[in-house]
C-alpha cells in the first residue's frame, strides 16, 4: 500500500476573520505551504459550482502545468455557519483538492478513484465549516495518505447489467483520450444522476491499462460552466444541450446512446495511432 505525499487546496466562502487574505467571499481559504503562490490555475477549476441546484458531490481530476495531478471533491454546504461562512446564510459550497506528484500518481497505477476512495475512507476531505476550521487551526494538514492499489474486482458490482459490447465501447472511449485531446474535443456525458457519471468513469478507469489512465481527465458535473472542449477528456452534465467540440453520450439504463445513433468513434486507424 503506497504512501503518497499530498498537498491541499481548499476553496470556499469564508468571513474575513477566517480568511488568509483578510477579506470576505469565495477564495482559497487553506493551502499547503509547499504549493506557494502557484495555485491560480487550480482555483479557476474549482470555482464553478451551483450549490442551490447540486445536491451531491462533484469530482474532478486534472493536471497542472507543473505536472501535478489534482483530485478535487466539491460539496454543497448542508448548513451555513453564519460566523465562518456567511452571516446571511446563503447557499455555499466547499471544494477540497489534493495535489499529488506525477511520480506518486504512477505508484498507484494512475488511478484517481483510488485516491478518492482513500481520502474519503480516512476523512481527509473537508465538507463543512467545522472541518474547515480544523484545517485552518492545524496549520499543517495531513501530508501523507496511504492509498491501497485497486483491482478490477473493485468495480464488479458496477459492471452488473452492462452488455459486453457496451463495455468494449467504454474501453475504446478511454483509449481515445489522447486523440481527443489533440483534436480539441471532449466527451459530454449526459445523465440525470451525477453518481451515474462518477460510476461510469470509475468503470472506464478500471477497464483500460494503467499507463493510459493519466490522460483520462474529467469533471463529473459542469452544468452552468462548460469548459472549453479538449481541456478535459470527459465532463458530465444533466442537460441535453450540445456544445461545439463535444461528443454527446447519454447514459440510459447502463447503456450508451450516441447522438445521431452512431457510436461516435473516430476512424479506427486514427484510434490505433493514438493507443
Amino acid at each position: 500500500m503506497p504512501d503518497l505525499q499530498i498537498q491541499h487546496v481548499i476553496f470556499t466562502r469564508v468571513e474575513r476573520a477566517y480568511s488568509p487574505n483578510n477579506v470576505s467571499g469565495y477564495q482559497i481559504a487553506y493551502k499547503s505551504a509547499a504549493l506557494g503562490n502557484d495555485t491560480t490555475a487550480i482555483e479557476k477549476r474549482l470555482q464553478c459550482f451551483e450549490p442551490g441546484r447540486q445536491e451531491s458531490a462533484r469530482y474532478q481530476f486534472f493536471w497542472t502545468e507543473q505536472g501535478q495531478a489534482v483530485l478535487a471533491r466539491s460539496v454543497p454546504l448542508a448548513e451555513i455557519d453564519p460566523e465562518v461562512i456567511d452571516p446571511a446564510q446563503r447557499d455555499a459550497f466547499l471544494a477540497h483538492a489534493l495535489v499529488v506528484s506525477r511520480a506518486d500518481f504512477a505508484r498507484i497505477r494512475n488511478d484517481p478513484f483510488a485516491i478518492f476512495d482513500a481520502a474519503e475512507n480516512n476523512d481527509i476531505f473537508a465538507e463543512d465549516a467545522d472541518r474547515l476550521v480544523d484545517y485552518l487551526r492545524a496549520r499543517a494538514a495531513e501530508q501523507m495518505l496511504a492509498v491501497p492499489l485497486r483491482k478490477r474486482a473493485a468495480v464488479n458490482d458496477l459492471l452488473e447489467g452492462w452488455r459486453s459490447e457496451d463495455l468494449l465501447r467504454l474501453y475504446h472511449l478511454g483509449m481515445q483520450a489522447p486523440l481527443l485531446s489533440r483534436q480539441g474535443r471532449s466527451l459530454l456525458l449526459q445523465a440525470d444522476d451525477r453518481d451515474e457519471i462518477f460510476n461510469l468513469l470509475n468503470v472506464i478507469c478500471m477497464l483500460i491499462p494503467p499507463d493510459d489512465r493519466s490522460a483520462c481527465t474529467f469533471d463529473t458535473w459542469v452544468d452552468g460552466c462548460t469548459p472549453h472542449a479538449g481541456t478535459l477528456w470527459a465532463v458530465g452534465t444533466s442537460t441535453g444541450r450540445s456544445h461545439p467540440g463535444f461528443l454527446p453520450i447519454r447514459l440510459v439504463d447502463q447503456g450508451l446512446e450516441f447522438k445521431g445513433g452512431g457510436d461516435g468513434f473516430s476512424d479506427p486507424k486514427a484510434l490505433a495511432r493514438s493507443a
